[in-house]
This record gives structure tokens, sequence and C-alpha cells, in this order.
């Protein structure tokens, strides 16, 4: 029996009606969607499912060592420390920082509140920050003092409290101290507050083909449908090594994504409170520090950008530690290149690598590959997370393609976000009828499996962050000394694409690529400034419609770049 072979039985059994993830239809909006009949009303519900796990360890952070109920206690308080601050059902609370556990508390306790977790990369700086706030709403915004520095000039401009998870030499009156509010606050079990599936439940800002981020809304329907999705399909897989569900030791994983991310955020984080599971926090990817905590933690889970397990493929002192634990070595936010999946499985003996594929606007599920169909087609990003999720290949009209017949992959879920926060025309542009125009080009074949062909959407990739190009080009187009500019992503060995720029400078500028890159540090998030820059001293060349070519600038770079 093949690998989807046994996970669709499995399937169709754990979601038949007397079973716990039973499932369901449910018209939502107008739109009929397959549900999870038994599901929590609300994330705040799922939560309680902590106390259940009790003294069991949930997350760990170099010596600091939280259990699932010390942690719901924790997020309790923060909760009530809230609702004291005035915050209000719906009022959008923002996080900023690394992966830390007062990440993990700070999440868990704006939803008790029924407030929107609003996280923000926590590689942002003033400017990206500053439009966040501004478009979400939020006047609280929970951060390390790393991040402080980038909001601390904001405070008054916008309104905004800042609470500091750490040492502040501020003297403002909106910079709170976050110990000093967990101190005063002694309430353990959550407000009592109304709070039903519908309700907004997470604000997170995505980077498409636009300038600025958008801000994906979600319910809490949303939320939890993603987080039972994925807990079935991890069902699904443990039942296909032959291991009853369920069974066995605590599972261990390693938090290796930023937890602003979805990835890190729902299919990490909010998984692994359905599963009991422990959670090892890492602020910043080290593989030599990876691979210590994996023999240290006895971590089983690896899920991260592809970049992170080819590091730990490549590593050449990995026989140097026990890493026997690992059983699973997943994939998300960009696609692992298909000559890595081999190898992976062969690296270690019981450690299998998988791969998923879902976006912000789906709570991270979509269609995933592992076992022996993954082996087979590396290439491919498996099949559709049934029953939960259709998937349909459409031309530009909004026809079905046929089988093996390319077109855009367009997604219908009850975990996809409600809209774009304050963009309607966005929203109307990208949902029809409830389904999801991913803006990626997709083909399936005779057996179901899917596989990414191109991209419509003008992102670049860089690492598993997606990066607008229209936003890297107006900030350098907005430098004195450049006339006009274009971005573009070549491909890299490790982080998948980095960026690419041409730039007409004003003649006699003197401008370099050195001068340019330290001016946008200013504007710019590190991740975005364009890695190579090659400059002309003539206008760029254009297409018939009088567009920029920059499809043949790319090829020409990458050409010369081999």
């Amino acid at each position: 029996m093949s690998f989807f072979d046994s996970v669709e039985a499995f399937v169709a059994a754990a979601t038949a009606p007397e079973a716990d993830l039973a499932v369901g239809s449910k018209v939502i909006d107008g739109v009929e969607y397959t549900v999870f009949a038994k599901a929590p009303d609300s994330l705040r519900d799922m939560f309680a499912m902590m106390l259940m796990h009790g003294d069991a360890p949930f997350l760990v952070e170099n010596e600091t060592r939280l259990s699932f109920a010390e942690t719901y206690q924790a997020a309790a308080r923060y909760a009530h420390a809230l609702v004291g601050l005035g915050v209000k059902k719906g009022d959008r609370v923002a996080i900023s920082m690394r992966n830390r556990p007062e990440w993990v508390i700070g999440f868990i306790g704006t939803l008790m509140a029924g407030a929107v977790a609003t996280p923000l990369n926590s590689w942002w700086g003033t400017e990206e920050v500053s439009y966040a706030l501004k478009d979400s709403g939020a006047s609280i915004i929970l951060v390390d003092p790393r991040r402080a520095k980038y909001i601390l000039p904001l405070l008054d401009k916008q309104d905004l409290t800042l609470i500091l998870s750490g040492q502040s030499e501020s003297s403002n009156p909106r910079v709170l101290d976050y110990d000093a509010l967990m101190a005063a606050s002694t309430q353990t079990t959550p407000p009592a507050i109304a709070i039903g599936p519908e309700d907004d439940a997470t604000l997170m800002y995505t980077s498409g083909s636009t300038g600025h981020p958008k801000g994906a809304i979600s319910t809490n329907r949303a939320v939890i449908t993603g987080i039972l999705g994925y807990a079935l399909m991890g069902l699904a897989m443990q039942n296909s090594r032959g291991e009853a569900p369920g069974s066995g030791p605590q599972p261990v994983i390693l938090q290796t994504i930023p937890l602003f991310h979805v990835t890190g955020c729902v299919v990490i984080f909010l998984v692994s409170i359905i599963a009991a599971r422990k959670m090892v926090l890492m602020r910043k990817w080290d593989v030599n520090e990876a691979m210590r905590l994996i023999e240290k933690e006895r971590v089983s889970s690896l899920t991260g950008v592809p970049t992170m397990s080819a590091d730990l493929l490549n590593a050449p002192n990995r026989g140097d530690y026990d890493l026997s634990s690992l059983t699973d070595i997943g994939a998300g936010g960009a696609a692992r290149p298909p000559d890595h999946v081999k190898p992976l499985n062969d690296m270690l003996d019981g450690a299998r690598p998988l791969a998923g594929y879902g976006l912000t606007e789906t709570n991270a599920v979509g269609a995933f590959n592992a076992g022996d169909d993954y082996l087979k087609r590396p290439n491919s990003i498996g099949k559709v997370a049934r029953p939960i999720v259709e998937i349909e290949i459409r031309d530009p009209s909004g026809n079905v393609m046929p089988t093996g017949e390319r077109g855009e992959i367009c997604l219908k879920s009850a975990a996809n976000i409600r809209c774009y926060w304050n963009q309607p025309e966005a929203t109307a542009e990208a949902f029809t009828d409830g389904w999801l125009h991913t803006g990626d080009v997709g083909v399936f074949d005779e057996e179901g499996f899917l596989y990414i062909v191109d991209r419509i959407k003008d992102i670049i990739i860089r690492g598993g962050e997606n990066i607008a190009t229209l936003e890297v080009e107006a900030a350098i187009c907005a430098h004195p000394d450049v006339l006009e500019a274009t971005v573009f992503g070549v491909p890299h060995d490790r982080l998948g694409e980095v960026v690419a720029a041409v730039v007409y400078p004003r003649p006699d500028s003197g401008l370099d690529a050195q001068t340019l890159t330290q001016d946008l540090a200013d504007h710019l998030a590190v991740y975005k400034i364009p890695s190579l820059i090659e400059f002309m001293n003539e206008a760029l060349p254009r297409i018939a419609s009088g567009k920029i070519a920059k499809k043949a600038l790319r090829e020409r770079m990458i050409g010369e770049e081999k």
C-alpha cells in the first residue's frame, strides 16, 4: 500500500460521523464548506486542552521550561492585563519579537481576551512596522528590547502603548514592563467573553505582488480548521508508519521558523497544543545549535524552510550528534529542490522528508507530500489535503482545466481567511465564491498529484520570505540618484532565490552598489535589500507595451552569474 493509499483510508475513518474529527457541511457567507463538525467554537476554547496536558512540558527556550498548564495560566494573566488596559473584543493587539515564550503567552492571552492577535515580522524596520500598526489599528504591541528601538519613535506619533519584555532605559510612560504587568495580574482563567466561530482571531501580514504587505484576517473557525487539518495529517502519517496514532513518547518539535509566519504559528505552535507536543524554540537558525538541541531534547520533528534541511544534510560534523530521535523533516515556505529529497531520506534511519503547500491566506493548509510517494515524485507538492480542502486548476476565464493542463491553482477551504484587512478590492480580486486565486500556476497528473510550474504573482521567495518586487523598486526609485530601476529574483543554491536589481542612476551621480545598499537599509528590512545590483548607463530596455523588459534583464543576469 502506497503512502497516500494509507492516508486516504485513515482519513476516511477518522472523519466519519462518529469520529472525533467528523466532518460536515456549513454555509458561511453564502458559500458551502466542509468543516470539522465537532471543532471548538473558538481558539480560547481550544486552549483549554492545555489544562488536560497539565504538567507535560510545552515550551523550552534555553533554560526556560514551561508546562502546558503554566503557559495557559500565564496567558490568562496576560489576557486580564490587556482587559485592564482597555482592550475590547475585536481590538487588534500586536506582537513583534523573536521566538520566545513571551510571544506564545502573548498570542494565547490576546485571543483569550477576545482580541485579534496581530503578529508582525520581527525583521521589519520602523517604516514597515509603522505601516502595519496604522493599517491594523493596533494600539498595544508586545515587544522585546531589539524590536523596541524601532517602535519607540512611533509611540507618541501613533498613540501606542508598548509592553516590553526585557530591560529598557526609556522613561516614556507609554512603555509598560511585561513582568510587572504579569505580576499584578492574578487571574489564571480567561476573561468571561463570548467568542464564536465567525469572530475574528488573527491578522497576519503577507507580502504579495503589491508594495505594502496585506493584512490577512482569519476567523476562529478558519484558524481551527487549519490546525485540525494538520493534526489529521499528522495522525495519518503516524498510522502510515505502523504506529497507533497518539501512541509513543511525547512528540517534540524544533521551532526554527519565526512565529510570525503562518507555518511557525499554525503548523508548529498551534498544532502542538492539539498534539500535546513539546516545542523547542530557536530565536535564530544555526545548524550546529539545531543539532545540539535535537540531541539534547530528543526532537522528533524538524520543520523549516528547505534551506534548513539542506544545511543539516550538508553539515560536515553531523556525525558528532545523536539525531536518531528525528522521524520527520518537513519543508514549507518555499519549494524544496527535488534532488534533496532522496539524500534527506537516506540521511538518517527512521527520518523521512515531507513537504507541504499552503499560504497565509489558507492558514497553511493546501496539499502535502511524504513517504514513498514523495520519493517517487520529489518535484510534486503532493495531493490535496482532503476533505477540508478543494483545489482546482483554472484558466484566466475561470474555467476548470482538464488533467494535465496547466492553469492557476485555486483553493477553497473553511481555513481560508475572511478577507484582506481594509482592502475590499484586493479581496474581491483574490476570492471568487470562496475560491482563493493563489497566483501559483500548477497542473494535476493522472493520479491526482499536484505540481507547481510557475508563478503569476510578481514576488520573490528568499529563504521562505515573500518579497514584493514593487516595494523594493519603490524604495530604490525613491533614492535621489536613481532615475529608474527594476527588481526580480534570481536562483540561489541555498536560499532558493535572492533579490536582484538593475538600476539606471542619475548621470554623474557616482552612485554605487555599496552606497545604495546602505541607504536602503533605512527603509527596507535587510532580507529585502538586493544582493545583486547592476547599473546601466542608459534607460532600461522596454517591451512593446512600454513596460521595462524585466524578463530579459533577469535572464541576462542569470546567464552572467552562471
